[in-house]
């Protein structure tokens, strides 16, 4: 490698003690020595702020930040207001990384001197052996801006929206800020930040290894209207950013924006209805996508989701009406299917 510039790693922590020790190690064992590890403790009140300072006892490099509670997004902002280092990288306080992780990025950025490089990342689930084929594996490859931000958009591909399996130079990130009091507060910050960097190299390897568990934020059901009107809005505001700035992609963000209102929409008519009963939060919802550009979407999302799309413009509870049919019809099938089992 030419040089070891600085990087910066910011990792908020909140209730995480189970994990925390796990995700710390495999950053301070970082085969890329040049780092500043900023934790972030959140207001935790489990025994993760002492096991931050441990390490920090244990390790010159790291610095711990505590303070009140003020969310992901806020945690986030305050460790990239301490940040020092000329690259930046994320990781989450109960998922670990690979040993080469930030020596394979660093290395990709300097022999391609594109602005951010993402790895490939292994899906983990609790108490589960990790399962390779959830791996991404695929070989190095250059995008640019308008690229990667097709395949971030488009959901599922190599790019995602996550923040935590790339590194970035600085100067990509400039000002931009998390969203704070949101969830999925990736949606928006993710492709405003990828929008200014001129070239983006995938790294195709697995380095980065992602915890599913039922209790972490992104999964409380109780927060399902929340996580749901968050979502929207920052898609609703990355649809204003794509449009005025890469109009090629209007189509294809918009699409995703309308998909999201109608699952919305559904969803709280089938399982939440008592939570919106005057209707209002179905009203907006519904306002929202009759607002948003009616595109001949067919190329995109094939004839059933268009005519989806089509009949929830015009009569949305026909089509509530058609999930719920279909829903039951899916129980009935997976109940007829586990009396089969028992009786085989």
């Amino acid at each position: 490698m030419m040089n070891c510039p600085l990087v910066s790693i910011i990792v908020p922590v909140y209730q995480v003690e189970k994990y925390l020790e796990k995700c710390l190690g495999s950053i301070i064992g970082q085969t890329y020595g040049n780092l500043e590890i900023i934790l972030v403790d959140d207001g935790s009140t489990d025994h993760g702020p002492a096991i931050c300072d441990r390490f920090r006892s244990e390790d010159s490099r790291i610095q711990v930040i505590h303070q009140a509670n003020g969310g992901l997004s806020h945690a986030r902002n305050v460790g990239l207001a301490a940040a020092t280092g000329d690259f930046i990288g994320f990781v989450d306080s109960d998922d670990w990384i690979e040993p080469q992780m930030i020596d394979a990025l660093m290395s990709a950025l300097q022999e391609t001197g594109a602005d951010i490089a993402v790895c490939g990342r292994q899906v983990e689930e609790e108490g589960a052996q990790s399962i390779q084929n959830n791996a991404d594996v695929s070989p190095r490859k250059l995008y640019s801006a308008e690229e990667a931000l097709k395949l971030m958009i488009q959901e599922g591909g190599l790019i995602r929206n996550a923040v935590w399996d790339k590194l970035y130079r600085r100067s990509v990130i400039s000002n931009i800020t998390f969203p704070e009091g949101k969830i999925y507060e990736d949606l928006l910050w993710s492709p405003l930040v990828m929008g200014n960097a001129k070239a983006i190299v995938y790294v195709g390897r697995p380095l980065y290894h992602y915890l599913q568990r039922p209790e972490s934020l992104s999964h409380h059901e109780d927060m399902a209207i929340r996580r749901g009107l968050d979502k929207i809005d920052m898609l609703r505001r990355r649809l204003a950013y794509i449009r005025e700035h890469y109009p090629s992609l209007e189509q294809l963000t918009t699409l995703k924006f309308q998909n999201a209102c109608c699952r919305e929409y559904v969803k709280i008519s089938l399982h939440f209805r008592l939570l919106d009963a005057d209707g209002g939060i179905r009203h907006e919802l519904h306002r929202q996508f009759c607002q948003s550009r009616p595109f001949s979407l067919l190329e995109y999302n094939g004839f059933r989701m268009t005519f989806g799309q089509m009949l929830f413009r015009f009569s949305p509870w026909l089509l509530v009406g058609i999930y719920a049919i279909c829903e039951k019809i899916y129980l009935l099938k997976t109940t007829l299917r586990d009396m089969m089992k028992k009786t085989s």
